[in-house]
């Protein structure tokens, strides 16, 4: 593997996250687009490279706080046999780039006029209540890696989790935190809107796949790929959007602090769900740590082989 040669992999690893010997649930193999390598040259490339082209390769990684780690098949679910797995993952030891710009968030959630602030608190929401779906409601930890194929949900129960976190905030009335009222201003198809466009994040982040539809309903789950960056990291790739708050020794930071630990980051959640507390957030800025804790808190206890490849692009 040259310097060329490598950073075409590192380029095409960047852009999926993955790369399969043999792609798993019938999906066929990446072709190769203009400037950008196929999915079996990568995985040939790094196959045949020899262990000081893997050290480079490995060195150029950690100057982006990035790893390669490749599983065999019987490392996990879903890898098929002969296969090799081969996975671009945050290094949780070294400084930590934000997984999305929050350009690229308040963009994608954007309704109309809101402010960043708003938009910065509908993502952690929604990102927590996520979690709520795949992880509280199956009673699993971040360290349960091997069950995200059991990690699947429908559109629509992320959407009623949703309003039901709203009202939950409603019936606080005055008690409620002023400056996260702002979520009761939805209005219409907003929240179906907000749930598709973070959905597509998530599924452009390699983190989430359709799996099949059932009736009008797409049925998603988690990848390999979302539960393995889960437990290796937690909620550390949302620094980005925590590091904008003022707040100090809030329980978001408490929250961000246990999730050193997978397991402990997701007994904290479990623990704050019996709390029933709703999501705070500071008024100028665009991301309150505490809503993470209040977040999950109010909503915890809810409950072979494809040899084509796809066609050129």
């Amino acid at each position: 593997m040259n310097m060329m040669e490598m950073g075409e992999v590192v380029a095409y690893l960047l852009r999926y996250r993955t790369a399969e010997r043999v792609p798993s649930g019938g999906r066929k193999r990446r072709a190769a687009r203009e400037g950008q390598l196929s999915e079996r040259d990568v995985c040939a490339l790094i196959d045949d490279a020899q262990e000081s082209e893997r050290e480079a390769l490995r060195d150029f990684l950690a100057g982006q706080g990035m790893r390669l780690k490749v599983f065999e098949a019987g490392d996990y679910p879903g890898i098929a046999p002969g296969s090799r797995f081969f996975a671009l993952l945050p290094d949780p030891e070294l400084e930590q780039p934000p997984l999305y710009t929050r350009d690229a968030v308040f963009e994608a959630l954007k309704l109309r006029q809101e402010s960043r602030a708003e938009l910065a608190l509908w993502y952690l929401q929604l990102w927590l209540l996520l979690h709520t779906l795949i992880y509280t409601r199956l009673n699993r930890a971040l360290s349960d890696v091997s069950r995200y194929q059991e990690a699947t949900f429908v559109t629509r129960e992320l959407v009623e989790l949703v309003r039901d976190q709203l009202e939950i905030l409603r019936g606080l009335g005055e008690s409620a935190p002023e400056n996260s009222r702002v979520l009761l201003d939805e209005r219409g198809e907003d929240i179906p809107r907000r749930v598709k466009a973070f959905i597509d994040l998530l599924v452009r982040a390699g983190h989430l796949d359709l799996v099949r539809e059932t009736g009008d309903e797409d049925v998603w789950q988690q990848t390999l790929l979302g539960a393995l960056e889960a437990e290796q990291i937690g909620v550390h790739h949302l620094t980005h959007l925590i590091a904008l708050t003022a707040a100090e020794g809030s329980d978001g930071e408490r929250l961000l602090a246990t999730a050193e630990t997978p397991d402990a980051e997701a007994h904290s959640q479990s623990s704050a769900a019996e709390e029933g507390e709703a999501n705070t957030m500071a008024a100028d800025e665009p991301v309150a740590a505490e809503d993470e804790a209040a977040a999950a808190g109010s909503q915890g206890k809810a409950p072979g082989a494809q040899e084509d490849e796809e066609p050129r692009q």
